[in-house]
């Protein structure tokens, strides 16, 4: 029976291939020109900016909708202060026409009412019907496609859902 070992040209040629391969691989990659597309590093580091400003904290936390936890409003404090009398009421200062800015996002059916996402000074707010956006605007109506509110003269106003439709 014949011994199963390797011939010797096969032998002579995987080292002579292993040699070739490790002369190439030891070879110095050729210059590149100074502009080449991987020269450039994956982050600027000119247009960071450390320490340059106030990090401020968020003011809510955005993955837990505001709407949808109710919570008894807490008892008032007396006031220390000694009531004032015979002072006369301030003047009602005139309202003007609805001054709400808002975009209506969509909405969001969570704990079986529905919640309307909504821009508002680029934050993004949530705010089910009866609550109040802003002093004095309240929302009346919500809808997939419309939000309806209402403002401090009553006068109500309807926004459509922008952004993309199914």
């Amino acid at each position: 029976m014949r011994s199963e070992r390797p011939s010797r040209p096969a032998f002579l040629f995987v080292l002579a291939l292993s040699l070739a391969l490790a002369l190439v691989a030891a070879r110095p990659e050729k210059a590149r020109p100074a502009g080449a597309a991987d020269d450039k590093p994956l982050i600027r580091k000119d247009l960071l900016t450390f320490g340059q400003g106030k990090i401020v904290p968020s003011r809510r936390d955005i993955f837990r909708p505001q709407g949808a936890v109710r919570t008894a409003p807490s008892p008032a404090k007396p006031s220390r202060r000694p009531a004032a009398r015979n002072r006369p009421a301030p003047a009602a200062a005139e309202q003007p026409g609805f001054a709400l800015d808002i975009v209506y996002v969509g909405s969001v059916r969570s704990a079986g009412s529905i919640l309307a996402l909504v821009l508002k000074g680029g934050q993004t707010i949530t705010v089910a019907e009866g609550d109040e956006i802003i002093p004095g605007y309240k929302v009346l109506r919500i809808t997939a496609d419309e939000i309806e509110i209402t403002g401090p003269n009553s006068d109500h106003k309807t926004f459509a859902r922008q952004g993309e439709r199914p």
